[in-house]
């Protein structure tokens, strides 16, 4: 039997990992990290797992279209080329009828295709692009966007001949799921560098052991807890004073600003005790460099912009950007940024969706709606989104307040759906189209700018009919506008490739294609964004005071936003629903909605867990392990009591993205925890974040096992 080793990069998260998959007689028969890679062998059990993905029986492998009602699962096979010639067919109908504002293209994480979806758009002239960004990463973006000119990330390779002394953690567990630019083992082996680790969550995490300081932020209040950092450090003259002179813009109006902030009044906002929050600041603004990993926790809120802003000011007024061992914005390699492939198509003529209102949406170079806008129109208003093309997204699950985003999307004329797998909302599509997994993928991946790139690598074909997204996009571009997509997948490889001065087949090779070295760092002190040095913003210094922000009418200084539901904004609800609810959070088996269907990962966790304090289930008549009805004003879902004593008592944390893909209606509202999510205003003025880590609910026993 033939067998050899194909050399590729997981997909299974953001990550990125290098992987040896062995192939023998053309199947997969064990995955393993890469251990000659920057990622050092390392992997997670959803990368491991990949396997059971490829070869699931459940997996979609022919195009299909609907027969029945939709919703009823009724289903025929038809062609490929029937099945993108509808779809493109029914995309020039709207266009000519309605114009290209009437198309919706969505994706979820993207993993990588997210320029594939704008270019696709940008192409067919739709502004209305669909990510869940506004309330994941689109925030921190922004933020860095808006303050800095580019985007941060920790640094925690040493190229520069140091290591971070302070990594403070704020709302993100690295240790479970790779992040956008940032991996779990730089993190781990920068953290055997550091003098100290703060860690800032209302939980313990597992990483919490670890820690020197752990700060339990009361969900929803961090922006009130950097203010208060930023008060001590600035009121006790901790700042780097030389880097804020030289390269900060508004310092004094942000001095100003903080004075709101003390630490007493910061501990009674937040929880944290006064002396923690003194430490803190104190341990980050004398022991330097030191770097803050952000999480999504942070921008899924009413606020998330200014909380965002408020801790980029405490980098900025410290002096760890741009630093070794501080925050740094990475140069890319020699392909250059990869999102240029979507930028170089001209952007539509058309704002999208929300962006009137919230306004950082619209801002280049990635302008996208704002999906609770669209589901308002789609129930309340001139329904003008006729038709979706959603790819590797599942917004019944991902969005606030699923059972509105059903009744949204029943109001869509025609919707189609690229998935792995009959998701909830695949299951509601005019046409779904079957996906190739990245073990059965040929692209470059990249997962915004960040200082390399990698190759997936086709291990074996793809089961029955299915197809990659890039081929899928380049197919229906060809169709749609044929000037701006490829004659196949290999020309359009090649042609993200040419900077580099190197082919596909050549990359295939190579593997990895990054930028390891000092240059990173200390950018802004030569012509790199400017001419005599600077920031790329509009003043060429980090801005504390955003002209942006003002220019655009908003407040140019953070500030604290009370959560919409909690004890102080909302008491009289908060008699009937007594707990602070926050959900989401990462689990090591899943990422968001999928592998609820893979065999290995679902025997490690089979069941949703909802995490209460012993004292909370005591008072509730509730045991670890009982099945538990958690309920907010918008509805309730059912999740397995666990006791976890390291919180406090009167929050509870659900987890995400549940469904049950073994049962014949895929228990959509059971336990998805965005039954439980408001998609009604207020949201973050600045760019619409949906408030998803901050409510208020109640808890009590199923009873007879309901």
């Amino acid at each position: 039997m033939s067998e050899h080793v194909v050399k590729t990069t997981c997909k299974s998260c953001h990550g990125g990992c290098r992987v040896l998959v062995k192939v023998k007689s053309g199947k997969i028969v064990h995955i393993e990290g890469d251990p000659s890679s920057l990622t050092r062998g390392t992997m997670c059990p959803k990368g491991l797992a990949s396997i059971k993905e490829v070869y699931n029986p459940s997996r979609l492998k022919y195009p299909l279209k609907r027969v029945g009602e939709r919703g009823e699962g009724e289903w025929k096979r038809i062609s490929w080329k029937e099945a993108l010639d509808t779809i493109a067919e029914k995309m020039k109908e709207y266009i000519e009828e309605y114009g290209p504002s009437s198309i919706l293209i969505g994706q979820g994480t993207g993993r990588g295709y997210n320029r594939y979806t704008f270019r696709f758009a940008r192409s067919i002239g739709s502004p209305n692009v669909l990510l869940p960004a506004h309330f994941c990463y689109a925030p921190r973006l922004a933020a860095f966007g808006i303050t800095v000119g580019g985007r941060l990330y920790c640094d925690y390779h040493g190229w520069g001949g140091e290591y971070p002394k302070t990594i403070v953690h704020w709302g993100k567990q690295l240790e479970y799921t790779n992040a956008d630019g940032e991996m779990a083992v730089w993190f781990l082996r920068a953290l055997e560098e550091a003098e100290h680790f703060i860690l800032v969550d209302p939980k313990a995490t597992p990483v919490a052991h670890r820690a020197d300081l752990w700060l339990p932020v009361r969900p929803g209040t961090d922006a009130a807890l950097a203010l208060g950092m930023l008060n001590v450090i600035i009121s006790e003259e901790l700042y780097d004073k030389d880097f804020v002179e030289q390269w900060t813009h508004g310092f004094d109006r942000l001095r100003e600003r903080v004075e709101e902030y003390s630490p007493d009044k910061v501990s009674r906002i937040t929880w944290v005790p006064e002396d923690k929050i003194k430490l803190a600041a104190e341990w980050f603004a004398t022991s330097r460099p030191g770097c803050i990993q952000i999480g999504q926790a942070l921008e899924a809120g009413n606020n998330s912009i200014q909380t965002l802003r408020a801790i980029i000011c405490l980098m900025a007024v410290t002096g760890n950007i741009e630093r070794p061992g501080g925050m740094v914005n990475w140069v890319p390699p020699e392909t250059g940024e990869m999102e240029e492939f979507a930028l170089e198509v001209p952007p539509p003529e058309e704002l999208p969706i929300g962006a009137d209102r919230y306004k950082l949406l619209a801002l280049p170079p990635f302008a996208m709606c704002h999906f609770e806008s669209v589901c308002e129109d789609l129930l309340n208003g001139e329904r003008r989104i006729k038709m979706m093309h959603l790819q590797g997204t599942n917004p019944v699950l991902a969005y606030a307040n699923s059972k509105d985003v059903l009744k949204a999307l029943l109001n869509v004329e025609f919707i189609s759906v690229v998935d792995l797998y009959m998701s909830p909302t695949a299951k509601y599509a005019d046409i779904v189209l079957p996906a190739a997994h990245w073990l059965e993928t040929d692209d470059i991946y990249d997962m915004h700018p960040r200082f390399f790139v990698s190759a997936i690598v086709r291990a074996v074909e793809p089961v029955g009919e299915a197809l990659p997204d890039n081929v899928i996009f380049n197919e229906l571009g060809k169709r749609l506008a044929p000037k701006y997509w490829f004659s196949d997948v290999y020309e359009m490889l090649n042609y993200q490739l040419r900077k580099a001065g190197i082919t596909w087949e050549e990359f295939k090779e190579i593997g990895v294609l990054a930028r390891t070295g000092k240059e990173h760092y200390y950018k802004y002190k030569t012509n790199y964004w400017r001419e005599g040095g600077g920031f790329p913003t509009p003043t060429g210094k980090i801005e504390l005071y955003s002209t942006i922000l003002e220019n655009l009418n908003y407040d140019p200084l953070p500030y604290y936003r009370e959560p919409n539901e909690s004890p102080y904004s909302t008491p009289e609800l908060s008699e009937k629903y007594p707990l602070i609810l926050s959900t989401g959070g990462r689990v090591p088996y899943y990422f968001h909605s999928q592998y609820r269907q893979n065999p290995w990962l679902r025997e490690l966790q089979p069941d949703p867990v909802a995490l209460i304090h012993p004292e909370t289930a005591e008072k509730y008549g509730i045991k670890d392990g009982d099945w538990i009805w958690i309920e907010t004003p918008r509805g309730r879902i059912r999740q397995r009591a666990r006791l976890f004593e390291a919180m406090n008592p009167r929050y509870v944390f659900a987890q995400a993205s549940w469904y049950y893909p073994e049962k014949p209606d895929l228990g959509i509202f059971e336990s998805n925890a965005n039954v439980l999510t408001s998609n009604k205003p207020p949201f973050d003025p600045c760019i619409g974040s949906t408030t998803f880590r901050a409510m208020l609910c109640r808890i009590y026993r199923c009873d007879g096992g309901e």
